[in-house]
């Protein structure tokens, strides 16, 4: 089964330069007990970025270099969720877009042009289409809409369920 990462703007409403982030760690644990299970790093930020900057160059480079998306999703990650870096800053995209080994001034001029907008525009209409409504969400097969940070046994279950109806 394969998985494809799609972007997802949860708050457009956010400013540039972000926002003070309103809710206590809490509204991190689940994500924090995750990362941990994982072995992965996690600091909550203490600000929440305009994700749409990142969002565009990473579904740019998911298309134009595929080999460099995983590594800059991962590094997207880590700026935000262990550096407290601002994923909505030109500077610290391009330069993680460069660090994965995607072009920087490709990704860029492909933004300015409104490529990467019209992408994620299109993303986003396909999931409201299926309903989804916040991240992270996995639509399983065109039609089973799990959403939200789930147990790892929710999905092993669901998968070995779909496997067996489909083997």
């Amino acid at each position: 089964m394969a998985v494809v990462q799609l972007p997802f703007e949860l708050h457009p409403e956010i400013p540039r330069g972000g926002v003070v982030r309103r809710r206590g760690p809490e509204s991190y644990a689940r994500i924090a007990d995750e990362c941990a299970r994982a072995a992965l790093a996690f600091n909550p930020p203490q600000r929440v970025p305009n994700t749409r900057l990142a969002l565009e160059a990473a579904e740019l480079v998911r298309l134009r270099y595929p080999a460099a998306f995983e590594q800059l999703n991962r590094s997207l990650f880590e700026a935000h969720f262990v550096e407290g870096g601002d994923i909505g800053d030109p500077t610290v995209v391009y330069s993680l877009v460069e660090e994965a080994g995607a072009d920087p001034e490709e990704i860029r001029s492909r933004r300015q042009i409104g490529e990467g907008r019209r992408m994620v525009d299109s993303s986003m209409a396909a999931a409201r289409e299926a309903d989804v409504t916040g991240t992270p969400a996995w639509l399983l097969n065109g039609s089973l809409l799990i959403p939200g940070a789930q147990p790892r046994d929710l999905f092993e279950r669901v998968v070995r369920r779909l496997s067996s109806r489909h083997g």
